[in-house]
Protein backbone atom coordinates (compact mmCIF):
# COMPACT_ATOMS: atom_id res chain seq x y z
CA UNK A 1 0.00 0.00 0.00
CA UNK A 2 1.41 3.20 -1.24
CA UNK A 3 1.46 5.46 2.14
CA UNK A 4 -0.23 9.14 1.53
CA UNK A 5 2.22 10.70 3.63
CA UNK A 6 4.78 10.01 6.44
CA UNK A 7 3.87 10.62 10.33
CA UNK A 8 7.61 9.02 12.40
CA UNK A 9 6.32 8.34 16.16
CA UNK A 10 9.57 9.74 17.72
CA UNK A 11 9.04 12.73 15.74
CA UNK A 12 5.81 14.13 15.94
CA UNK A 13 3.74 16.15 18.67
CA UNK A 14 0.63 13.64 19.24
CA UNK A 15 -1.63 16.86 18.36
CA UNK A 16 0.54 17.92 16.16
CA UNK A 17 -0.88 18.88 12.41
CA UNK A 18 1.49 19.09 10.65
CA UNK A 19 2.95 15.75 11.22
CA UNK A 20 0.22 14.97 8.44
CA UNK A 21 -0.05 16.57 4.79
CA UNK A 22 -3.56 18.09 5.02
CA UNK A 23 -5.64 19.25 1.91
CA UNK A 24 -5.64 23.16 1.25
CA UNK A 25 -9.05 22.49 0.56
CA UNK A 26 -9.93 21.11 4.28
CA UNK A 27 -7.42 23.73 6.02
CA UNK A 28 -9.57 26.15 4.01
CA UNK A 29 -12.68 25.19 5.60
CA UNK A 30 -11.90 24.41 8.64
CA UNK A 31 -10.49 27.92 8.90
CA UNK A 32 -13.14 30.33 7.71
CA UNK A 33 -15.85 31.17 9.47
CA UNK A 34 -17.91 34.21 10.18
CA UNK A 35 -19.17 35.98 13.39
CA UNK A 36 -22.42 34.75 12.90
CA UNK A 37 -21.80 30.90 12.15
CA UNK A 38 -19.51 31.38 15.64
CA UNK A 39 -22.43 33.09 17.58
CA UNK A 40 -24.54 29.70 16.52
CA UNK A 41 -21.83 27.20 17.50
CA UNK A 42 -21.69 28.60 20.35
CA UNK A 43 -25.18 28.27 21.18
CA UNK A 44 -24.97 24.86 20.06
CA UNK A 45 -23.91 21.59 21.96
CA UNK A 46 -19.69 21.13 21.49
CA UNK A 47 -19.24 18.54 18.67
CA UNK A 48 -17.06 15.50 19.88
CA UNK A 49 -13.33 15.46 19.49
CA UNK A 50 -11.17 13.37 16.82
CA UNK A 51 -14.38 13.85 14.30
CA UNK A 52 -11.57 14.09 11.70
CA UNK A 53 -10.17 10.32 12.52
CA UNK A 54 -11.37 7.00 12.37
CA UNK A 55 -9.26 5.90 14.72
CA UNK A 56 -6.25 6.14 16.73
CA UNK A 57 -3.54 4.28 18.55
CA UNK A 58 -3.00 5.23 22.11
CA UNK A 59 0.72 4.46 23.50
CA UNK A 60 0.82 2.53 26.25
CA UNK A 61 3.75 4.35 27.11
CA UNK A 62 3.72 8.03 28.17
CA UNK A 63 7.41 8.71 26.38
CA UNK A 64 5.60 8.12 22.83
CA UNK A 65 2.53 10.45 21.28
CA UNK A 66 -0.36 8.89 19.93
CA UNK A 67 -0.91 7.91 16.23
CA UNK A 68 -4.10 9.25 14.58
CA UNK A 69 -5.68 7.56 11.81
CA UNK A 70 -7.30 10.25 9.42
CA UNK A 71 -10.54 9.34 7.84
CA UNK A 72 -9.09 11.34 4.43
CA UNK A 73 -6.85 8.19 4.57
CA UNK A 74 -8.37 4.67 5.40
CA UNK A 75 -4.98 2.45 4.87
CA UNK A 76 -2.08 3.01 6.58
CA UNK A 77 1.40 1.30 5.93
CA UNK A 78 3.80 0.77 9.63
CA UNK A 79 7.11 0.00 9.45
CA UNK A 80 10.94 0.97 9.88
CA UNK A 81 11.49 2.63 6.56
CA UNK A 82 10.54 6.36 6.31
CA UNK A 83 10.49 5.94 2.53
CA UNK A 84 7.65 3.94 2.30
CA UNK A 85 5.55 3.95 5.10
CA UNK A 86 3.19 6.38 6.45
CA UNK A 87 3.44 5.56 10.16
CA UNK A 88 7.77 4.99 11.03
CA UNK A 89 8.62 3.13 13.82
CA UNK A 90 12.54 2.90 14.14
CA UNK A 91 12.82 0.16 16.46
CA UNK A 92 15.27 -2.68 15.56
CA UNK A 93 12.40 -5.27 15.66
CA UNK A 94 10.07 -3.52 13.31
CA UNK A 95 10.36 -4.62 10.25
CA UNK A 96 11.01 -2.45 6.91
CA UNK A 97 7.56 -3.16 5.81
CA UNK A 98 5.85 -4.06 9.44
CA UNK A 99 1.75 -4.14 8.43
CA UNK A 100 -0.94 -2.43 7.57
CA UNK A 101 -4.44 -1.03 8.80
CA UNK A 102 -7.08 -0.48 7.05
CA UNK A 103 -10.37 0.64 7.64
CA UNK A 104 -13.28 -0.57 5.35
CA UNK A 105 -14.78 3.08 5.46
CA UNK A 106 -18.42 2.09 7.29
CA UNK A 107 -19.17 5.32 9.29
CA UNK A 108 -21.23 3.27 12.10
CA UNK A 109 -20.66 0.27 14.61
CA UNK A 110 -20.57 -2.01 11.99
CA UNK A 111 -16.81 -1.00 10.66
CA UNK A 112 -14.69 -2.61 10.44
CA UNK A 113 -10.37 -2.15 10.90
CA UNK A 114 -8.28 -4.69 9.36
CA UNK A 115 -4.38 -5.64 9.97
CA UNK A 116 -2.50 -7.44 7.73
CA UNK A 117 1.29 -8.77 9.64
CA UNK A 118 4.08 -8.65 7.01
CA UNK A 119 7.31 -8.43 9.90
CA UNK A 120 9.25 -11.05 10.78
CA UNK A 121 9.04 -10.22 14.74
CA UNK A 122 5.00 -10.35 14.83
CA UNK A 123 2.54 -8.03 15.38
CA UNK A 124 0.26 -8.80 18.28
CA UNK A 125 -3.57 -8.31 19.35
CA UNK A 126 -4.15 -8.57 22.92
CA UNK A 127 -0.92 -10.96 22.92
CA UNK A 128 -1.67 -13.00 20.41
CA UNK A 129 0.95 -13.29 17.17
CA UNK A 130 -1.08 -12.37 13.94
CA UNK A 131 1.49 -14.68 11.92
CA UNK A 132 3.08 -13.50 8.38
CA UNK A 133 0.59 -12.62 5.63
CA UNK A 134 -2.40 -13.13 8.17
CA UNK A 135 -4.92 -10.95 9.04
CA UNK A 136 -6.94 -9.81 12.32
CA UNK A 137 -10.22 -7.85 12.75
CA UNK A 138 -9.07 -5.13 15.40
CA UNK A 139 -11.74 -3.83 17.66
CA UNK A 140 -11.95 -0.98 19.79
CA UNK A 141 -9.28 -1.48 23.07
CA UNK A 142 -7.80 -3.90 21.65
CA UNK A 143 -3.96 -3.70 22.75
CA UNK A 144 -2.18 -4.00 19.82
CA UNK A 145 1.85 -4.17 19.54
CA UNK A 146 4.40 -4.22 16.86
CA UNK A 147 7.53 -6.61 17.11
CA UNK A 148 7.00 -7.62 20.97
CA UNK A 149 4.37 -7.43 23.62
CA UNK A 150 7.21 -6.65 26.20
CA UNK A 151 7.55 -3.26 28.34
CA UNK A 152 10.80 -2.37 26.54
CA UNK A 153 13.78 -0.50 29.06
CA UNK A 154 13.82 2.15 26.30
CA UNK A 155 10.36 4.23 26.52
CA UNK A 156 10.82 5.52 22.87
CA UNK A 157 10.72 1.78 21.28
CA UNK A 158 7.94 1.01 23.59
CA UNK A 159 5.55 -0.04 20.65
CA UNK A 160 2.54 -0.96 22.53
CA UNK A 161 -0.78 0.64 22.00
CA UNK A 162 -4.55 0.66 22.91
CA UNK A 163 -6.73 0.97 19.39
CA UNK A 164 -9.51 3.41 19.58
CA UNK A 165 -12.10 3.03 16.67
CA UNK A 166 -13.73 6.29 16.31
CA UNK A 167 -15.46 5.60 12.88
CA UNK A 168 -19.27 5.44 14.47
CA UNK A 169 -18.75 8.30 16.82
CA UNK A 170 -18.33 8.83 20.40
CA UNK A 171 -18.77 4.95 22.20
CA UNK A 172 -22.52 4.52 24.07
CA UNK A 173 -22.09 1.42 26.15
CA UNK A 174 -19.02 -0.15 27.58
CA UNK A 175 -16.20 0.79 29.70
CA UNK A 176 -15.07 3.84 27.01
CA UNK A 177 -18.16 5.66 27.70
CA UNK A 178 -17.74 6.14 31.21
CA UNK A 179 -14.13 6.20 31.62
CA UNK A 180 -11.27 8.06 29.60
CA UNK A 181 -8.43 5.85 29.74
CA UNK A 182 -4.97 6.88 30.85
CA UNK A 183 -1.50 5.93 31.10
CA UNK A 184 -0.12 2.37 31.51
CA UNK A 185 0.45 1.05 35.18
CA UNK A 186 2.02 -2.27 34.55
CA UNK A 187 1.37 -5.40 32.22
CA UNK A 188 1.24 -9.33 33.30
CA UNK A 189 1.21 -12.04 31.69
CA UNK A 190 -2.49 -12.00 30.86
CA UNK A 191 -3.45 -8.55 31.47
CA UNK A 192 -2.97 -4.36 31.45
CA UNK A 193 -3.71 -2.43 33.97
CA UNK A 194 -4.04 1.31 33.61
CA UNK A 195 -5.13 4.41 35.00
CA UNK A 196 -8.78 5.76 33.71
CA UNK A 197 -10.87 8.63 35.50
CA UNK A 198 -14.97 8.41 35.24
CA UNK A 199 -15.98 11.22 32.88
CA UNK A 200 -19.00 11.52 35.66
CA UNK A 201 -17.39 11.98 38.96
CA UNK A 202 -13.63 12.98 37.98
CA UNK A 203 -12.55 10.13 39.99
CA UNK A 204 -9.18 8.34 39.13
CA UNK A 205 -9.30 4.25 38.97
CA UNK A 206 -7.39 1.35 38.00
CA UNK A 207 -8.40 -0.56 34.93
CA UNK A 208 -7.42 -4.17 34.96
CA UNK A 209 -7.98 -5.04 31.14
CA UNK A 210 -7.51 -9.11 30.96
CA UNK A 211 -6.76 -10.62 27.50
CA UNK A 212 -8.21 -14.38 28.09
CA UNK A 213 -6.82 -15.60 24.89
CA UNK A 214 -8.64 -19.16 26.32
CA UNK A 215 -12.27 -17.90 25.28
CA UNK A 216 -13.42 -19.63 22.00
CA UNK A 217 -16.53 -17.63 20.31
CA UNK A 218 -18.92 -20.95 21.08
CA UNK A 219 -17.95 -20.95 24.64
CA UNK A 220 -18.33 -17.53 25.23
CA UNK A 221 -21.80 -17.16 26.49
CA UNK A 222 -21.49 -19.93 28.86
CA UNK A 223 -18.32 -19.00 30.02
CA UNK A 224 -19.47 -14.74 30.72
CA UNK A 225 -21.88 -16.63 32.80
CA UNK A 226 -19.21 -18.32 34.78
CA UNK A 227 -17.65 -15.11 35.01
CA UNK A 228 -20.95 -13.36 36.16
CA UNK A 229 -21.07 -15.91 39.02
CA UNK A 230 -17.77 -14.84 40.41
CA UNK A 231 -17.46 -11.65 39.87
CA UNK A 232 -20.61 -10.91 41.80
CA UNK A 233 -18.69 -12.34 44.55
CA UNK A 234 -15.53 -10.02 44.17
CA UNK A 235 -17.91 -7.22 43.79
CA UNK A 236 -19.19 -7.91 47.55
CA UNK A 237 -15.54 -8.54 49.19
CA UNK A 238 -15.78 -5.00 51.29
CA UNK A 239 -12.88 -4.74 53.66
CA UNK A 240 -10.28 -1.97 54.33
CA UNK A 241 -7.28 -4.23 53.33
CA UNK A 242 -8.82 -5.25 49.99
CA UNK A 243 -8.52 -3.74 46.86
CA UNK A 244 -11.87 -3.04 46.14
CA UNK A 245 -14.20 -3.96 42.34
CA UNK A 246 -16.05 -1.15 41.49
CA UNK A 247 -17.37 -2.61 38.45
CA UNK A 248 -17.09 -4.54 35.33
CA UNK A 249 -17.15 -4.73 31.45
CA UNK A 250 -16.55 -7.09 28.77
CA UNK A 251 -18.09 -7.88 25.72
CA UNK A 252 -19.81 -10.70 23.50
CA UNK A 253 -17.77 -12.41 21.14
CA UNK A 254 -14.44 -10.60 21.98
CA UNK A 255 -11.81 -11.78 24.26
CA UNK A 256 -11.48 -8.18 26.94
CA UNK A 257 -12.43 -8.36 30.41
CA UNK A 258 -12.24 -5.12 31.88
CA UNK A 259 -12.17 -4.56 35.55
CA UNK A 260 -12.55 -0.71 36.85
CA UNK A 261 -10.96 -1.21 40.63
CA UNK A 262 -10.11 1.24 43.44
CA UNK A 263 -7.15 2.67 42.25
CA UNK A 264 -3.54 2.77 44.71
CA UNK A 265 -0.94 4.21 44.38
CA UNK A 266 1.77 3.57 46.63
CA UNK A 267 3.16 0.82 44.66
CA UNK A 268 3.33 -3.29 45.01
CA UNK A 269 4.71 -4.89 48.07
CA UNK A 270 7.99 -6.38 46.13
CA UNK A 271 8.74 -2.97 44.90
CA UNK A 272 8.70 -1.64 48.77
CA UNK A 273 10.74 -4.85 50.11
CA UNK A 274 13.55 -4.29 46.97
CA UNK A 275 13.64 -0.48 47.44
CA UNK A 276 14.17 -0.95 51.18
CA UNK A 277 16.87 -3.98 50.80
CA UNK A 278 14.22 -6.20 53.32
CA UNK A 279 12.22 -4.64 56.00
CA UNK A 280 12.49 -4.74 59.64
CA UNK A 281 10.60 -6.77 61.85
CA UNK A 282 8.34 -4.04 62.86
CA UNK A 283 7.31 -2.87 59.12
CA UNK A 284 7.07 -7.00 58.62
CA UNK A 285 4.36 -7.18 60.93
CA UNK A 286 2.56 -4.10 60.24
CA UNK A 287 1.70 -5.38 56.62
CA UNK A 288 1.51 -9.28 57.34
CA UNK A 289 -1.52 -8.16 60.11
CA UNK A 290 -3.04 -6.56 57.27
CA UNK A 291 -2.65 -9.44 54.87
CA UNK A 292 -3.91 -11.67 57.25
CA UNK A 293 -7.22 -9.85 58.41
CA UNK A 294 -7.60 -9.67 54.67
CA UNK A 295 -7.59 -13.04 54.06
CA UNK A 296 -9.27 -14.58 57.17
CA UNK A 297 -12.17 -12.49 56.30
CA UNK A 298 -12.36 -13.54 52.57
CA UNK A 299 -11.53 -17.15 53.63
CA UNK A 300 -14.83 -16.80 55.94
CA UNK A 301 -17.10 -15.87 53.36
CA UNK A 302 -15.77 -18.82 50.87
CA UNK A 303 -13.35 -17.20 49.08
CA UNK A 304 -9.52 -18.19 48.22
CA UNK A 305 -7.08 -15.68 46.61
CA UNK A 306 -4.90 -18.80 44.97
CA UNK A 307 -2.41 -16.61 43.48
CA UNK A 308 -1.13 -15.03 46.45
CA UNK A 309 2.44 -12.96 45.99
CA UNK A 310 3.87 -9.42 46.56
CA UNK A 311 3.07 -8.06 43.32
CA UNK A 312 -1.10 -8.43 44.37
CA UNK A 313 -0.47 -6.93 47.79
CA UNK A 314 -0.54 -3.12 46.71
CA UNK A 315 0.71 -0.37 49.30
CA UNK A 316 -1.14 2.84 49.47
CA UNK A 317 0.94 5.77 49.84
CA UNK A 318 0.43 6.91 54.37
CA UNK A 319 3.26 6.06 55.99
CA UNK A 320 3.08 3.22 57.46
CA UNK A 321 0.95 2.18 53.86
CA UNK A 322 -2.15 0.50 54.69
CA UNK A 323 -2.50 -2.91 52.60
CA UNK A 324 -5.26 -3.64 49.87
CA UNK A 325 -4.30 -7.10 48.49
CA UNK A 326 -5.74 -7.21 45.08
CA UNK A 327 -6.75 -9.75 42.30
CA UNK A 328 -9.03 -12.08 44.06
CA UNK A 329 -10.74 -13.80 41.46
CA UNK A 330 -8.58 -13.80 38.79
CA UNK A 331 -7.52 -18.01 38.89
CA UNK A 332 -11.12 -18.21 37.55
CA UNK A 333 -11.57 -15.30 35.00
CA UNK A 334 -8.47 -16.29 33.33
CA UNK A 335 -8.88 -19.46 32.14
CA UNK A 336 -7.45 -22.30 34.23
CA UNK A 337 -4.36 -23.33 31.67
CA UNK A 338 -3.66 -19.22 31.36
CA UNK A 339 -3.34 -19.01 34.37
CA UNK A 340 -1.22 -21.73 35.75
CA UNK A 341 1.11 -21.06 33.59
CA UNK A 342 1.51 -17.86 34.74
CA UNK A 343 1.45 -19.16 38.77
CA UNK A 344 4.42 -22.04 37.64
CA UNK A 345 6.32 -18.34 36.53
CA UNK A 346 7.12 -17.91 40.04
CA UNK A 347 6.56 -21.40 41.84
CA UNK A 348 8.09 -20.26 45.41
CA UNK A 349 4.85 -19.16 46.01
CA UNK A 350 2.90 -21.98 45.03
CA UNK A 351 1.94 -24.52 47.88
CA UNK A 352 3.22 -28.10 47.50
CA UNK A 353 -0.27 -29.60 47.51
CA UNK A 354 -0.89 -27.58 44.08
CA UNK A 355 2.08 -29.98 42.04
CA UNK A 356 1.85 -32.77 44.49
CA UNK A 357 -1.59 -34.06 43.42
CA UNK A 358 -2.68 -37.27 42.31
CA UNK A 359 -6.63 -38.47 42.71
CA UNK A 360 -9.30 -36.01 42.74
CA UNK A 361 -10.33 -34.81 46.53
CA UNK A 362 -8.64 -31.42 46.09
CA UNK A 363 -7.31 -28.64 48.89
CA UNK A 364 -8.25 -25.83 51.07
CA UNK A 365 -7.42 -22.60 51.15
CA UNK A 366 -4.48 -23.28 53.29
CA UNK A 367 -2.76 -22.58 49.79
CA UNK A 368 -3.13 -19.00 51.01
CA UNK A 369 -1.07 -19.61 54.18
CA UNK A 370 1.88 -20.82 52.21
CA UNK A 371 2.19 -17.97 50.21
CA UNK A 372 2.10 -15.75 53.07
CA UNK A 373 4.57 -17.83 54.75
CA UNK A 374 7.12 -17.08 51.55
CA UNK A 375 6.00 -13.29 51.56
CA UNK A 376 7.17 -13.13 55.59
CA UNK A 377 10.09 -14.80 54.75
CA UNK A 378 10.85 -12.48 51.79
CA UNK A 379 10.08 -9.14 53.82
CA UNK A 380 12.50 -9.97 56.77
CA UNK A 381 15.19 -11.27 54.53
CA UNK A 382 14.92 -9.86 51.18
CA UNK A 383 15.46 -13.24 49.65
CA UNK A 384 13.30 -15.97 48.60
CA UNK A 385 13.49 -19.31 51.39
CA UNK A 386 14.37 -22.09 48.99
CA UNK A 387 17.50 -24.14 48.14
CA UNK A 388 16.06 -24.93 44.56
CA UNK A 389 17.64 -26.42 41.33
CA UNK A 390 16.48 -22.52 39.34
CA UNK A 391 17.14 -24.52 35.98
CA UNK A 392 14.65 -27.05 36.47
CA UNK A 393 12.01 -26.89 34.40
CA UNK A 394 9.59 -29.62 35.33
CA UNK A 395 7.50 -28.26 38.32
CA UNK A 396 7.02 -31.19 40.13
CA UNK A 397 10.71 -32.11 40.63
CA UNK A 398 11.80 -28.93 41.26
CA UNK A 399 9.40 -28.21 43.98
CA UNK A 400 9.80 -32.18 45.38
CA UNK A 401 13.18 -31.66 45.56
CA UNK A 402 13.43 -27.45 47.04
CA UNK A 403 14.24 -27.16 50.64
CA UNK A 404 13.90 -24.50 53.11
CA UNK A 405 17.48 -22.63 54.12
CA UNK A 406 16.06 -21.20 57.76
CA UNK A 407 19.85 -20.34 57.92
CA UNK A 408 18.97 -17.39 56.20
CA UNK A 409 16.14 -16.39 59.06
CA UNK A 410 19.02 -17.02 61.85
CA UNK A 411 21.73 -14.90 59.69
CA UNK A 412 19.06 -11.74 59.35
CA UNK A 413 18.46 -12.04 62.99
CA UNK A 414 14.68 -13.05 62.87
CA UNK A 415 13.30 -13.23 66.14
CA UNK A 416 12.23 -16.55 67.69
CA UNK A 417 8.05 -15.38 67.49
CA UNK A 418 8.81 -14.46 63.68
CA UNK A 419 10.62 -17.73 62.66
CA UNK A 420 7.69 -19.98 64.21
CA UNK A 421 5.27 -17.97 62.67
CA UNK A 422 6.73 -18.49 59.17
CA UNK A 423 7.45 -22.30 60.03
CA UNK A 424 3.84 -22.69 60.54
CA UNK A 425 3.30 -21.26 57.49
CA UNK A 426 5.67 -23.40 55.49
CA UNK A 427 4.31 -26.43 56.89
CA UNK A 428 4.44 -29.09 54.15
CA UNK A 429 1.25 -30.91 55.17
CA UNK A 430 -1.60 -28.82 54.92
CA UNK A 431 -3.53 -31.13 57.43
CA UNK A 432 -1.13 -28.98 60.20
CA UNK A 433 -0.39 -25.78 58.37
CA UNK A 434 -1.61 -22.66 60.21
CA UNK A 435 -4.58 -21.13 59.00
CA UNK A 436 -4.38 -17.07 58.47
CA UNK A 437 -7.61 -16.72 60.48
CA UNK A 438 -5.44 -18.69 63.47
CA UNK A 439 -1.86 -16.62 62.63
CA UNK A 440 -3.82 -13.36 63.89
CA UNK A 441 -3.45 -15.58 67.42
CA UNK A 442 -0.27 -16.22 66.56
CA UNK A 443 1.99 -14.47 69.67
CA UNK A 444 4.12 -13.00 67.10
CA UNK A 445 1.31 -10.38 66.23
CA UNK A 446 -0.57 -10.87 68.93
CA UNK A 447 2.61 -8.77 70.22
CA UNK A 448 1.67 -6.31 67.38
CA UNK A 449 -0.44 -2.71 68.15
CA UNK A 450 -2.13 -1.77 64.55
CA UNK A 451 -1.45 1.93 63.36
CA UNK A 452 -4.67 1.91 61.85
CA UNK A 453 -7.73 1.57 63.76
CA UNK A 454 -10.18 -0.15 61.01
CA UNK A 455 -13.63 -1.34 61.85
CA UNK A 456 -12.78 -5.19 60.25
CA UNK A 457 -16.28 -6.97 59.47
CA UNK A 458 -16.19 -10.01 62.13
CA UNK A 459 -15.59 -13.73 59.84
CA UNK A 460 -18.83 -14.64 58.13
CA UNK A 461 -20.78 -17.51 59.91
CA UNK A 462 -21.66 -20.78 57.64
CA UNK A 463 -18.78 -20.04 55.32
CA UNK A 464 -18.61 -22.71 52.91
CA UNK A 465 -15.10 -23.08 52.75
CA UNK A 466 -13.77 -24.08 56.27
CA UNK A 467 -10.55 -24.64 57.53
CA UNK A 468 -10.68 -28.23 56.89
CA UNK A 469 -12.94 -28.25 53.76
CA UNK A 470 -11.15 -28.95 50.82
CA UNK A 471 -12.17 -27.55 46.61
CA UNK A 472 -10.56 -27.87 43.34
CA UNK A 473 -8.42 -25.24 42.37
CA UNK A 474 -7.48 -24.86 38.73
CA UNK A 475 -8.61 -28.37 38.27
CA UNK A 476 -5.57 -29.67 40.58
CA UNK A 477 -6.42 -32.32 43.27
CA UNK A 478 -4.25 -33.76 45.55
CA UNK A 479 -4.80 -37.11 47.47
CA UNK A 480 -5.00 -36.50 50.91
CA UNK A 481 -3.09 -40.17 51.72
CA UNK A 482 -0.67 -39.26 49.79
CA UNK A 483 2.28 -39.33 52.62
CA UNK A 484 4.30 -36.34 52.16
CA UNK A 485 7.74 -36.25 53.63
CA UNK A 486 8.49 -33.86 56.38
CA UNK A 487 10.49 -30.13 56.16
CA UNK A 488 14.34 -30.64 55.62
CA UNK A 489 16.44 -28.29 56.99
CA UNK A 490 19.14 -27.00 54.94
CA UNK A 491 22.72 -27.11 56.38
CA UNK A 492 24.42 -25.65 53.45
CA UNK A 493 25.21 -21.70 53.59
CA UNK A 494 23.00 -19.82 51.11
CA UNK A 495 22.21 -16.34 50.24
CA UNK A 496 18.33 -17.08 49.06
CA UNK A 497 17.39 -16.75 45.59
CA UNK A 498 16.76 -13.49 44.40
CA UNK A 499 13.13 -12.11 44.56
CA UNK A 500 11.81 -11.23 40.96
CA UNK A 501 8.46 -9.83 39.78
CA UNK A 502 6.75 -12.61 37.99
CA UNK A 503 6.26 -10.66 34.91
CA UNK A 504 9.67 -10.04 34.72
CA UNK A 505 10.36 -13.92 34.83
CA UNK A 506 8.08 -14.47 32.41
CA UNK A 507 9.41 -11.64 29.97
CA UNK A 508 12.65 -12.35 30.13
CA UNK A 509 12.20 -16.26 29.17
CA UNK A 510 9.65 -14.66 26.29
CA UNK A 511 13.03 -12.61 25.08
CA UNK A 512 15.62 -14.60 25.73
CA UNK A 513 14.38 -18.23 25.37
CA UNK A 514 15.08 -19.31 28.69
CA UNK A 515 13.29 -22.03 30.12
CA UNK A 516 10.72 -21.21 33.23
CA UNK A 517 9.38 -24.33 35.09
CA UNK A 518 6.17 -25.62 33.21
CA UNK A 519 3.34 -27.84 34.43
CA UNK A 520 3.14 -30.99 33.59
CA UNK A 521 0.81 -32.77 31.29
CA UNK A 522 -2.04 -34.01 33.64
CA UNK A 523 -1.91 -30.43 35.43
CA UNK A 524 -2.78 -29.64 31.61
CA UNK A 525 -5.34 -32.04 31.09
CA UNK A 526 -6.50 -31.08 34.38
CA UNK A 527 -6.90 -27.52 33.68
CA UNK A 528 -8.23 -28.01 30.33
CA UNK A 529 -11.14 -30.32 31.72
CA UNK A 530 -12.21 -28.27 34.44
CA UNK A 531 -12.59 -24.97 32.01
CA UNK A 532 -14.92 -27.43 29.90
CA UNK A 533 -16.72 -28.67 32.86
CA UNK A 534 -17.29 -25.26 33.71
CA UNK A 535 -18.75 -24.60 30.36
CA UNK A 536 -20.48 -26.97 30.24
CA UNK A 537 -22.56 -26.61 33.83
CA UNK A 538 -23.15 -23.24 32.89
CA UNK A 539 -25.03 -23.91 29.85
CA UNK A 540 -27.32 -26.24 31.31
CA UNK A 541 -29.28 -23.59 33.18
CA UNK A 542 -29.88 -20.05 33.10
CA UNK A 543 -27.75 -17.10 33.78
CA UNK A 544 -28.38 -15.87 36.96
CA UNK A 545 -27.50 -12.53 35.63
CA UNK A 546 -28.49 -10.64 32.44
CA UNK A 547 -25.53 -9.53 30.11
CA UNK A 548 -25.78 -7.05 27.62
CA UNK A 549 -23.14 -6.46 25.45
CA UNK A 550 -20.11 -4.49 27.25
CA UNK A 551 -22.71 -3.77 30.21
CA UNK A 552 -21.60 -3.13 33.81
CA UNK A 553 -22.45 -6.05 36.04
CA UNK A 554 -25.56 -5.09 38.43
CA UNK A 555 -25.67 -5.76 41.98
CA UNK A 556 -28.28 -8.57 43.20
CA UNK A 557 -31.57 -6.77 43.87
Amino acid sequence: MEPADSFSINDANPMDEDAYEISEELEETQSTQSTQQTQQVASQPPPPPDLHLWGYLQPCNPALARIDFWRIHPGYSIGRNPQTNAVVLPGFKISNHHCTITWDGHEDINSNVIVRDLSSNGTFINGSKIGRDQTRILRDGNEIAFGTTVPQPTGTEDYRFVFRNTAGGPPTEGLYAFYDISSDLGKGSFATVRKAICRSTGEWFAVKMIHDKGRSARADTARNQVFAREIAIMEKLKHPNICELKEVFFQQGNDNIDLVLELVEGGDLLEYILQRNGLSEVDSQHITYQICQALSYIHSVGVAHRDLKPENILLTKEKPPIVKVADFGLAKIADSLTMLRTMCGTPSYLAPEVVKQENEEGYDNRVDSWSVGVIVFSMLTNAGPFNEDMNQPDIRLRIAERTVNWSILTDAHVSPEAQDFIRQLLEENPLYRMSLTEALQHPWLTSYTPVYNFAYPPPASGSSISSGATYGLLGLEMDSSMEIPGMTYSKVKHEGSRLQRRAEVLAQAAEGGAQIPQPSQDMIDRASQEDQSHVASSSKGPAKRPYSEMAPVLEDS
